[in-house]
């Protein structure tokens, strides 16, 4: 089943090959409350060699959980299929479960849609309560390499609440179970824009993150590095922990978005927060942010036109016609993804299900 999957990242491919390994068996038991509180477990693969933005947005938001402390709900990480594993390449203050017992009476766990399949049937069938967090529309259907559609249509509507990380995704769940909208809760997740902010001292770099769409960066390095004015240069952004990338992000001018079927894109937040022009896909999910003149849309696959759009962003950058809108958006973008709007968001999503 897995040679069936080769166009699909490393990342998602590990995803499918636990599930399958684990689709046999129960991972989870029942365990007697501890206490009255209501605990919110985020559930998540362990893998070493990702450093997905999405792991990011959940453990950052695990961690402002418990900070909020709001009707008294606390969060844990639990990695399901190695409960000693943590992500290192940024820092954290999460709280993580270290075993894989649940209570019926005071766990609510949230399952991120790439493993829907057989997750929700195992917690299902423990009577242990449960959402889904899309942070990609997108990849709503991958747990189907693992199971039928009526397993996958069988987890969203035992679903107390699907919750969504973007307008985009949204859309996509309300297209994909048009019946199951009221249960559909947008999340907002926050930049830290005191840390990603520009350099007093730019340099002429060009930002991109290899890792996305490997042949379209190639292509595009490949007609861009004889036309590049003098000066100017390249750097990809991989291998690196967060305090790398923020360094990366604030010295450069340009960051290039090679984002493919994606929720809500972190890194062209990242980098226009950073003072970068952004030049490149939207993903889709990036719409909902994305505004000239700091963004600029190429078409997916348009290298030509992706490659003439940089040399014109250089030349407008190296003529200073920088318009003044520019730090408006930058402003525009920090309010979007503030804490505060992270905090209210999260706080409807607990009163919900605190309620039962």
């Amino acid at each position: 089943m897995i040679t069936k999957l080769l166009p699909v990242a490393k990342y998602v491919r590990g995803i499918i090959k636990n599930n399958i390994l684990q689709a046999d068996k129960n991972l989870y038991q029942l365990a007697e409350a501890q206490g009255q509180s209501l605990n919110v477990v985020y559930i998540l693969p362990s893998n070493k060699a990702s450093k997905a933005g999405g792991d990011k947005v959940i453990y950052k938001q695990s961690e402002y959980i418990n900070q909020m402390a709001y009707l008294g709900v606390t969060s844990q990480i639990l990695h399901p299929d190695n409960q000693a594993f943590k992500h290192s390449w940024f820092e954290h203050q999460v709280d993580f479960k270290l075993n894989n017992q649940l209570s019926a009476q005071t766990d609510f766990v949230v399952i991120p849609e790439v493993m829907v399949i057989p997750h929700a049937k195992m917690l299902a069938s423990l009577g242990i309560r449960f959402g889904i967090y899309v942070q990609n529309g997108y990849s709503a259907s991958i747990p189907l390499y693992v199971g039928s559609e009526q397993d996958l249509r069988d987890a969203y509507h035992a679903a107390e609440v699907i919750l969504t990380i973007s307008d985009d995704t949204s859309e996509c769940m309300q297209l994909a179970f048009p019946h199951l909208a009221d249960k559909i809760q947008r999340i907002y997740y926050s930049v830290d824009s005191g840390k990603f902010k520009p350099h007093a001292q730019k340099e002429n770099l060009i930002t991109y993150m290899p890792r996305k769409l490997a042949r379209h960066s190639d292509l595009v390095r490949f007609f861009l590095q004889d036309n590049l004015p003098a000066g100017w240069r390249l750097a990809a952004i991989h291998g690196l922990n967060e305090t790398g990338v923020v360094d990366l992000l604030s010295r450069s001018k340009i960051f290039l978005s090679f984002s493919e079927f994606e929720g809500c894109p972190l890194p062209p937040v990242e980098a226009a927060l950073s003072g970068n022009m952004v030049v490149g896909y939207t993903g889709e999910g990036a719409r909902e942010y994305w505004q000239a003149p700091t963004f600029t849309e190429i078409y997916n696959g348009d290298i030509k036109h992706y490659v003439k759009e940089i040399l014109q962003t250089i030349q407008r950058l190296e003529t200073n016609a920088q318009d003044d809108q520019m730090e408006q958006i930058r402003q525009n973008l920090a309010s979007r993804y503030s804490l505060e709007a992270e905090r209210q968001s999260l706080e409807a999503f607990l009163g919900r299900i605190a309620k039962r």
